[in-house]
């Protein structure tokens, strides 16, 4: 059994203002997440403007607030919102789902991409090896906030959690971070250095998620308001399902052809460059 470290989840202050990790890495997650994506940008095959990335980083993170809250409450909570409606307006007191995320940086992309005349999918291929990061990091600040631990366990490497009680448990937010963050990172990058069909690298990202999650939330202590959803299967598995499914097909149709780089309705007045086939 390991001890928890005694992190203050309070990282510094300014002035009276407190500056939580939470935040801060949610905050460094997007700059280096921004950054990684103009240095990407420039490759021949992309091109991409500084100007450009910073534009659609706008719909993501629009789309990823607005769709992770949603999903949250529709998912996760939906009696006591139904019952506290203004509190879903409430972003900052947490409840969050990263499949509403998912969804809402989906459309994101859309309507950037109907803007800019850009094909959804080769959107979702420029800027899925980026997610990643901030998916690791976040895993990262939920340790430090002691939640979303593991279930009970007596493994050499269980931690006691102080909001979990006494019995140690699973870390399960560290499985996440290793998974989710550093080996979806590394197979999305070894897998978009060469050219790809249309599509393959967003649904690769969409498949390997759904099954890394899936597997992880075995050893995740379920959400106390919904505990198991469907058997042995609680709400995290239920949702990852469909995106094993769904990112299956979409690798399938990609390596068939089914995806171009051309937007579903292109404007006459083409001005951004678009993406090569392959990535």
């Amino acid at each position: 059994m390991l001890p928890y470290p005694d992190i203050n989840p309070v990282g510094f202050h300014i002035g009276p203002l407190p500056v939580h990790w939470y935040g801060l890495l949610e905050i460094i997650s997007f700059v280096l997440g921004t950054l990684w994506l103009i240095r990407r940008g420039r490759r021949a095959e992309w091109s991409w403007t500084q100007e450009q990335v910073m534009d659609l980083e706008y719909y993501l993170a629009i789309g990823a607030i607005a769709g992770g809250r949603v999903g949250y409450v529709l998912w996760y909570d939906l009696p006591f919102y139904l019952g506290h409606p203004l509190q879903i307006l409430e972003v900052w007191n947490g409840g969050m789902s990263f499949h509403g995320g998912l969804i809402g940086v989906i459309l994101g992309c859309w309507i950037y991409g109907r803007r800019q005349d850009r094909a959804t999918m080769a959107i979702l291929d420029f800027v899925a090896p980026a997610a990643p990061i901030g998916l690791g990091l976040g895993r990262i600040a939920n340790f430090i906030n002691d939640q979303l631990f593991g279930r009970v366990s007596h493994l050499p490497w269980a931690i006691v959690f102080p909001a979990g009680g006494p019995q140690p448990r699973q870390p399960s937010q560290i499985y996440e971070f290793l998974l989710e963050g550093v080996l979806l990172f590394l197979i999305l990058i070894l897998y978009s250095r060469k050219p790809r069909p249309v599509g393959a690298v967003g649904a690769l990202f969409v498949l390997l998620y759904g099954i890394f999650r899936f597997l992880v939330e075995y050893t995740r202590q379920p959400d106390i308001q919904l505990g198991f959803v469907l058997g042995r299967l609680d709400m995290g598995q239920i949702l990852s399902l469909p995106m094993i499914a769904i990112g299956s097909a979409l690798l399938w149709w990609a390596y068939r052809g089914g995806f171009t780089t051309e937007p579903s309705e292109p404007r006459k007045s083409a001005a951004v460059g678009s993406r090569a086939p392959g990535s």
